[in-house]
């Protein structure tokens, strides 16, 4: 198996003899990450045919950079590729943002592009730079990037984000291609916790309401609802049966055999609820407090309500419907 051409070692050998005879120095992060990135391109076989945007493409021999490579732009630094396996030209920009680094290309014929965006200090030491390489007694490059492994994150994300976007299936001795899952993500990985609930969901319902399976209204036609509030009584007696069960007291007038008032179905309780009727009311329908009359029609065996006294009502008979709409008794009676 052949080595790998983008290992950071052989990067790093070959990185001094990419600079110009003129300047070997490296004056900022950033020109240690163009060149970089460069150094890859050479690897994988691409030639450099200019260093900005309008230059006409010239060979540049060895694809070492020319003396002012890093003097045409204040924030980009520009390369201009051709690779045997493709008939395109590839336009490369590494670009400073602040603590960033953004790396665009772009195959300028199909307008295939492609971007990379880093913080500059995740990848290399800025205390290092300027940095000579032609110094004899320099220290290793490898400082300049904090470590090798650093070089191979990078290197991996530019493979990934880069170059497999402009030649998909590039084929070289010593290269493969990465994939998403085995890529290394740029920069410190952030643990994500998902938060609890604050108001846990119950798993029954609070509230056992009887308007659904096994409720005491029994079905009924859905073309039948509200055709019989066309008769006030409720009923014709000339009428046909009807093809459903009858529902009595459903007309106009809400009376005694109307279903909000009788216990039906197969409920365990048949009795009326603390609040009359069907014994249910929608939540806070009646808030804690509150001067509320049960909701019965008239008195019966199934009203459990005792009778009340006074406010007008004698023993022996309901205090229902209690009138509250009149003030209460001795209200204007300043000694009461």
């Amino acid at each position: 198996m052949a080595n790998d051409i983008l290992d950071p070692a052989a990067l790093l050998r070959q990185l001094p003899d990419l600079l110009p005879q003129s300047s070997k120095v490296l004056t900022s992060p950033h020109d240690a990450i163009s060149v970089l990135v460069h150094a890859a391109f050479t690897a994988l076989g691409f030639r450099l045919v200019a260093t900005d945007d309008m230059s006409p493409a010239r060979p540049h021999p060895n694809n070492v950079l020319p003396d002012d490579w890093n003097t045409k732009g204040l924030v980009d630094r520009t390369f201009r590729y051709r690779h045997e396996q493709s008939s395109l030209e590839f336009l490369v920009k590494v670009i400073k943002l602040g603590q960033r680094t953004l790396i665009n290309a772009i195959a300028v014929e199909s307008n295939k592009s492609a971007s990379l965006d880093i913080s500059t200090n995740d990848f290399t030491s800025p205390s290092f730079y300027p940095h000579d390489l032609a110094r004899p007694d320099a220290p290793p490059l490898v400082h300049g990037f904090i470590s090798s492994n650093r070089i191979t994150d990078f290197i991996c994300q530019v493979k990934l984000k880069i170059i497999q976007k402009l030649i998909p299936g590039l084929r070289k001795e010593g290269y493969t291609e990465e994939s998403s899952d085995s890529s290394t993500n740029v920069g410190p990985s952030v643990p994500r916790s998902v938060p609890a609930p604050v108001h846990p969901r119950p798993a029954t319902p609070p509230i056992d309401f009887p308007y659904g399976p096994g409720s005491h209204i029994p079905p009924r036609n859905p073309l039948e609802i509200g055709r019989r509030d066309l008769e006030p009584f409720g009923g014709n007696p000339f009428a046909p049966p009807p093809l459903f069960p009858p529902h009595g007291g459903d007309g106009m007038f809400v009376g005694p055999e109307h279903p909000i008032f009788g216990p039906r179905g197969n409920r365990s309780n048949d009795v009326r609820g603390p609040w009359g009727g069907d014994g249910y009311l929608p939540p806070m329908g009646a808030p804690p407090g509150a001067r509320f009359d049960p909701i019965v029609p008239s008195p019966g065996p199934l009203n459990r309500f005792p009778p009340r006294f006074g406010r007008g009502t004698s023993r022996g008979r309901s205090g229902e419907p209690d009138n509250d709409e009149f003030m209460p008794p001795g209200v204007g009676d300043m000694f009461m």
